[in-house]
């Protein structure tokens, strides 16, 4: 068995608690359990709705080496926290491989169109981000980073 993965996601703060930013944001996303990713409810045209509609690319989405988000501008009442997520699986090769079609490469399909069953991949959903997301099946939140911790995180 695999080491677990640990990576840095964003939460909303609502009465202590967190919460996602955009999709299934009134469900609590407990500490030191560890979280089985949910798809959200679907647009006709295949789409997330949540607080935007978003394309669907299920599961927990995770910055890897450092807690920031560039592609996301409002990020009053969040908290980055630590997290870990299972790093049994990696469907690198299925994500590739769903990027190809007709012999053509299109990053934008480099991803699954399900949940990472006790695995990940890495997904840039923006150029904006400096590096790309681990969209991950299983994740658990560790603890919330201090001010002071994301800053040295993102400073190293």
């Amino acid at each position: 068995m695999k080491a677990n993965g640990r990576g840095y996601k964003l939460f909303r703060v609502k009465n202590g608690r967190l919460y996602p930013l955009y999709i299934l944001r009134n469900e609590e996303v407990p500490m030191g359990v560890w979280v089985k990713a949910k798809d959200g409810p679907r647009t006709a045209d295949g789409k997330v709705k949540g607080k935007m509609v978003l394309a669907y690319r299920p599961g927990w989405h995770i910055a890897g080496t450092k807690p920031e988000a560039p592609q996301i501008t409002n990020q009053k009442g969040c908290v980055w926290c630590e997290v870990e997520y299972k790093t049994e699986r990696n469907y690198m090769p299925e994500a590739r491989e769903n990027g190809w079609r007709g012999g053509k490469w299109a990053a934008v399909r480099a991803c699954l169109d399900h949940i990472p069953e006790d695995g990940f991949y890495w997904y840039r959903t923006s150029a904006k981000q400096t590096e790309p997301w681990i969209i991950a099946g299983d994740m658990k939140v560790n603890r919330i980073l201090t001010d002071d911790e994301v800053r040295e995180l993102c400073a190293g």
